[in-house]
């Protein structure tokens, strides 16, 4: 144990002064051998993609073995290192002659004379295998108690030292990679410990004459004359900035004018003082030269711009600070890059720099970038400036903003774009999708919708609706935004803010997801506003702006126009659909009445031809009956067809009278069980659902046709119902609760298929014309219904999934 601590104490020394990482790992094999008395020991450690184990110390293992076994891959069943790396465990092989772990490298280490090895893995304070320590011995050999202790105490030590490699190794490539960074910079840059000089980069030495070497150590006053240092270098706070302008001397004694920045940070555990000095010389003298220019390049209603050879701007006009936003101080010295949107094509710069530095003038169209992000065009004239020796030492620019004669030629091909999409876009949803990708190129169209205004029932429609957080099909005018807009036939352009004071002022109700600005511009038809187009933003309050609002108000005209055509053309398509849909739904119930008509008149002229022979009693009181409902049928089928005309020549009168509902609702659901035994239906549940306090209610109505509604929809589901059972009745709790009342009749039977759904209420519409034979009928009892019940007042709708049943629900008001 002694021998241990001695050499651990021994080995943190060694760490303590820094010594390098082999030596330190070859010192620790050798005292480990000294320990254990004809081992032989080595450390072999693992790459960085984990895969091959590395010889890192065997001072004593033949050179043959150490480079057979570097680069060794750790696995299960590769020798007692690569086996111990891989599972993580300590690997004792007793005898390498019979081991299965050595089945692969029995001879080589039998050449080097090895009998048993004992491999522990080194291991990180997290668990990571950094390697392993292995102990051979010439001769088999199992080990003891203080020979495991031995191997544990020297893995722990090794992995002390290998971690410490690591992070040193880490530092050092962190530390190059900040060095390299200072040496591209195009700034001197100086680290100052009080007045001394502690380290530059290659900058500071082009700078300044000196070598890296000559400048260590030296007052920084050496090169900065001190007169013009106007702050103290004794600063302590660490968020201490400053900016000067200075003199400096350069080692051949010339004079160069220097701007200095200076900033306390952190170096090497010390604050010290972080100085990037840019030489300014040249832009001082260009200043002086261009100061002598005409008054009119100042005063020039265009940018112009003066760079170097390499494109470093050294002069600019009031005209270029007013439109970039840049302020002098901020882009001298700076690349002309600093502009740069990113928008044009490479082979434009190439072609611009092809022919400035070829001495020949280049003229064209570029999108460049203002400080606040901005985005605006530029038509550029860029010539070279030449010496009294026809050598090129700078170029000039001079650019005009032609951003809104850009803006404008963009309106005028986007108007002219939709318009001609009019005839290339199938659908309004595709045309109006169509409009929202051209206006994306010139304004943020990520939130998008266009609403159309029915005035008759001031509604919103939307054909067209892409948001990120809200999404409506429809929605009334109200007190929405968009109504304000058809309201006061004009453009919005609001803030959060500013939307908030029409809601205090009552002007809006604002719903939906609050957005940061709103943007609507009111589609206006020929004689009024047919409805939005409105675009949003949900995080930037900056994203539009009155010239945006201007430009909308161009184009909206034509959208305007365009939407119209479009939506007249469709509504021209339906028509004709209709037309055809109306054609065919005549023939289908033509050929329903032919048969409908067809099978009752054959069962009284049959039944009546055999009551004429001679029957008996019974059979010919059957015969009759079965006359009577036939002829029943027939006038159940007159009657409705009469229905239907009176209703289409508006001839249906309503007359109200107070009527008793409960009384109502007895007579109803006689009849209905008379038309259940009818059918032979008698399995069929018929379950008539009341409120409680419903006996003395009195519904204004006229009866008749609340019956003819009601029995309608029970017959319906009646002969559409095959088991089950169905319900009907009043939907309401408290009758005096609501202005109007719902009524239902709840099915069980096939159902009404989803693609029919729609047109279910249309004149001649079966649930399943295919089934129209079966369950029989000319399709015109709903129709008939929808229009009985919005002549009371009220409306009918209907939930169904088809193969499990039908609600009908109607509502009827309460006067």
């Amino acid at each position: 144990m002694k021998e241990q601590n001695t050499l651990r104490s021994s080995i943190l020394e060694l760490l303590y002064k820094g010594e390098p990482e082999a030596v330190i790992l070859n010192e620790i094999v050798k005292q480990a051998q000294d320990i254990s008395h004809g081992s032989i020991c080595s450390i072999l450690c693992i790459d960085e993609e984990g895969k091959h184990l590395l010889l890192g110390a065997a001072p004593d293992l033949p050179d043959f073995y150490n480079k057979a076994v570097s680069g060794l891959p750790i696995g299960n069943g590769m020798g007692s290192c690569g086996t111990a790396a891989y599972t993580g465990e300590r690997v004792t092989v007793e005898d390498i002659n019979t081991h299965p772990y050595w089945s692969s490298f029995k001879s080589i280490a039998k050449d080097a004379n090895l009998g048993s090895c004992w491999s522990e893995p080194i291991k990180d304070a997290s668990g990571k295998i950094l390697g392993t320590f292995a102990i051979y011995h010439r001769t088999p050999n199992i080990p003891k108690t203080k020979d495991i202790e031995l191997i544990s105490e020297l893995s722990d030590l090794t992995a002390i030292v290998l971690d410490r490699g690591k992070i040193i190794r880490q530092l050092a490539e962190t530390e190059s990679k900040y060095k390299t960074l200072a040496d591209a910079s195009n700034e001197a840059v100086f680290i100052v410990e009080g007045e001394k000089i502690v380290e530059v980069n290659k900058r500071a030495e082009v700078m300044t004459g000196y070598s890296e070497l000559e400048l260590s150590g030296v007052s920084i006053f050496s090169f900065i004359e001190k007169e013009h240092w106007i702050v103290s270098l004794d600063e302590k706070s660490r968020n201490f900035r400053h900016k000067i302008q200075a003199i400096g001397t350069k080692k051949d004694g010339s004079k160069i004018d220097v701007v200095v920045r200076i900033k306390n940070s952190t170096f090497k555990g010390k604050v010290i003082c972080l100085l990037s000095i840019r030489d300014v010389t040249n832009y001082k003298n260009t200043k002086t030269k261009l100061l002598k220019l005409s008054q009119s390049v100042i005063q020039s209603p265009v940018s112009v711009v003066v760079t170097n050879c390499e494109g470093d701007i050294e002069y600019v006009n009031p005209k270029f600070n007013e439109l970039t936003g840049y302020s002098l101080e901020e882009v001298i010295g700076q690349n002309s890059r600093i502009l740069s949107s990113g928008n044009n094509p490479t082979d434009l710069y190439e072609s611009l720099w092809k022919a400035i530095r070829s001495g020949k003038e280049w003229r064209g169209e570029i999108q460049n970038k203002k400080k606040n992000g901005e985005l605006f065009w530029e038509f550029e004239t860029i010539s070279p400036i030449k010496d009294e020796r026809g050598q090129i030492i700078s170029f000039i620019a001079v650019k005009e903003d032609i951003t809104e004669r850009k803006r404008q030629e963009q309106i005028k091909k986007i108007i002219l774009n939709i318009s001609n999409a009019v005839f290339s876009q199938n659908t309004l949803f595709e045309f109006i999708q169509f409009i929202r990708e051209e206006l994306s190129s010139i304004i943020d169209t990520t939130n998008f919708f266009v609403a159309l205004y029915d005035d008759e029932t001031e509604m919103f429609s939307l054909p067209f609706h892409d948001d990120e957080h809200d999404s409506f099909k429809e929605f009334p005018k109200g007190k929405t935004i968009s109504g304000w807009v058809v309201d006061h036939e004009t453009a919005l352009l609001a803030t959060a803010e500013e939307l908030d004071e029409l809601g205090a002022k009552g002007e809006v109700e604002l719903k939906g997801e609050p957005s940061k600005i709103w943007l609507g511009m009111p589609l206006k038809g020929k004689e009024k506003v047919i409805g939005v187009l409105v675009i949003q933003s949900y995080e930037d309050e900056n994203a539009f702006t009155e010239g945006d609002k201007k430009m909308l108000e161009l184009v909206s005209h034509q959208i305007s126009i365009s939407i119209e055509q479009k939506r007249t053309e469709q509504e021209l398509y339906k028509a004709l659909y209709d037309a055809k849909e109306s054609d065919r739904l005549k023939s289908v119930f033509l050929a329903t009445m032919s048969h409908e008509l067809r099978t009752p008149l054959n069962a009284v002229i049959g039944f009546s031809g055999l009551v004429d022979n001679e029957v008996d009693i019974e059979t010919a009181v059957e015969y009759c009956k079965m006359i009577h409902q036939s002829g029943h049928n027939l006038l159940n089928i007159v009657e409705d067809l009469f229905d239907i005309s009176l209703i289409q020549s508006g001839a249906v009168k309503i007359k109200h009278e107070n009527y008793n509902l409960l009384n109502l609702f007895y007579e109803i659901d006689a009849v209905i069980h008379v038309e259940r035994n009818v059918l032979e239906k008698e399995h069929i549940e018929l379950i008539l659902n009341l409120p409680p306090n419903f006996s003395d209610f009195i519904l204004n109505t006229d009866p008749h046709r609340f019956k003819q509604v009601f029995l309608n929809l029970l017959k319906n589901a009646l002969k559409f119902t095959d088991k089950g059972s169905i319900e009907y009745g009043v939907m309401n709790g408290d009758v005096n609760s609501e202005r109007v009342l719902h009524f239902f009749v709840k099915d069980t039977g096939i159902g009404i298929p989803e693609e029919v759904q729609e047109s279910i209420f249309g004149l001649f519409r079966q649930a399943n014309e295919k089934l129209s034979r079966k369950y029989n009928g000319v399709g015109i009892g709903l129709s008939i219904s929808k229009s009985l019940t919005e002549l009371l007042g009220g409306k009918i709708w209907f939930d169904s999934t088809y193969g499990e049943g039908s609600t009908f629900y109607f509502t009827h008001p309460i006067k």
